[in-house]
């Protein structure tokens, strides 16, 4: 019997103190938020806002154990010029650390018909809105091109290497879905036809292609390459 009333008194203490353990980190203020630290932005408003129209539980004097970080990251992650937030949490000082980062741009969108503000495009092909102005970017010439049609471009930008990217200039799409970059070479513009229908082998293919043409010490002043048959470029 003696054992036995141990053995109860050391369960109910060790349920005790989990149970106030859990409040304590739960639900009570002992381990709150003292400070928030917002960095890899200028717009702090904005993501504060999106905090407080989200139900976030990044609020001042709430316990840290409420916050979810990977839920916080994706309510940041909502705004799309955004690319990604991480989130952390200092248990000893009781602050929250958010990491962002802001998508950069790479080619503006030039559309008539848009009334709210220009449309971007980053370098992995996702289009977005930024409450920032870029200037100097390589202009996408859409029209009135449907959904699909700028997934081919965005497609078509995800795929180019970095040195191709460096190198826009402009970016159309014909009524037949080719693709046609104006490209900077040797300080001169130059048009080259991608063709219509490509897949990522062929983008990579045609990237190849273009790279070793661009290098011959013959093509320092061509202006228009055409990549629609990737075996057999036409160079003019």
């Amino acid at each position: 019997m003696q054992i036995r009333t141990k053995r109860l008194l050391r369960t109910t203490l060790v349920i005790s103190f989990v149970a106030l353990l859990t409040y304590g980190l739960g639900w009570s203020n002992l381990i709150a938020v003292d400070s928030i630290i917002i960095s890899g932005t200028q717009e702090r408003e904005l993501v504060t806002a999106q905090l407080m129209t989200g139900g976030s539980n990044i609020i001042m004097g709430e316990p840290l154990a409420r916050i979810n970080p990977r839920s916080e990251s994706n309510l940041i992650e909502d705004l799309e010029w955004i690319s990604s937030a991480k989130i952390s949490r200092n248990w000893l000082s009781g602050q929250v650390s958010l990491q962002i980062t802001e998508r950069i741009p790479v080619a503006v969108f030039q559309e008539s018909s848009n009334t709210n503000g220009p449309r971007y495009l980053s370098s992995n092909g996702i289009e977005f809105s930024s409450p920032k102005k870029f200037s100097g970017l390589a202009e996408i010439n859409l029209g009135q091109k449907t959904r699909s049609e700028r997934r081919v471009i965005a497609q078509f930008v995800s795929e180019l290497s970095p040195q191709l990217i460096a190198s826009l200039k402009g970016l159309e799409i014909s009524a037949e879905n080719e693709v046609k970059m104006v490209s900077k070479h040797n300080g001169r513009s130059v048009l080259i036809n991608w063709g219509a229908g490509n897949s990522v082998a062929d983008l990579a293919v045609k990237s190849r292609v273009l790279v070793a043409l661009l290098a011959l010490p013959e093509n320092k002043k061509i202006s228009e390459v055409d990549l629609s048959i990737a075996n057999s470029p036409i160079v003019r």
